[in-house]
């Protein structure tokens, strides 16, 4: 239950700082269609379910090679520590809501997310072990993920300019609270690898 809370945790959080398919959002909510808007956050929510899926499926499959699974897990730890680093002292200039990004462009970023693949895998390492029911447990996982990200989007649909504008405030306040959070998994991981070691 706990790692399905994660889940949607992780699908809300992942799309709460502004950017090219929150903002897409935005934009169709203030001048397109309720159609139209409803069709892009189901479509972004779908592309969503489909990389956490295929990410932590591939990876289940890679997890069966122990030696691999030791370089992954040490993996994991240094990109926690440095992503929690990069956010923590994140000090990006805020989004400009007058540049909003297109209906075209908002759908080419849903199916083109690069940073999606790295962030599931590195996930996926953490949440190996907690998702043992195989393909089902991971699909399930990748369903209520993907309620997440529906949560999110939805918000920036209704709460629109905003919430933008409060994001902007508490930007660097969120940046730090999520640098924190990844430096506390890196130590963590850390520790599960060093007490496995010597055990």
């Amino acid at each position: 239950m706990l790692t399905m809370a994660l889940g949607f945790i992780l699908g809300f959080v992942g799309y709460l700082p502004p950017g090219n398919i929150n903002l897409a959002v935005l934009q169709l909510a203030l001048k397109s269609s309720k159609s139209r808007l409803w069709g892009f956050i189901v479509f972004a929510t779908f592309m969503e379910f489909l990389y956490c899926l295929g990410c932590l499926t591939g990876l289940d499959l890679l997890m069966q090679q122990p030696h691999l699974v030791i370089v992954l897990q040490w993996l994991a730890v240094f990109i926690f520590a440095l992503l929690g680093l990069l956010s923590f002292f994140h000090d990006e200039d805020a989004v400009n809501i007058q540049a909003l990004s297109g209906f075209g462009r908002g759908i080419f970023a849903a199916v083109i997310n690069p940073l999606q693949v790295p962030f599931w895998l590195v996930w996926g390492v953490y949440l190996n072990d907690k998702l043992r029911g195989g393909f089902l447990s991971i699909t399930i996982f990748a369903v209520v993920t993907s309620l997440g990200t529906t949560c999110i989007l939805w918000g920036y649909a209704v709460g629109g300019k905003k919430l933008v504008e409060n994001m902007k405030l508490e930007r660097k306040m969120i940046d730090r609270i999520i640098g924190l959070l990844l430096m506390g998994l890196a130590v963590l991981q850390l520790f599960k690898l060093l007490h496995k070691h010597h055990h």
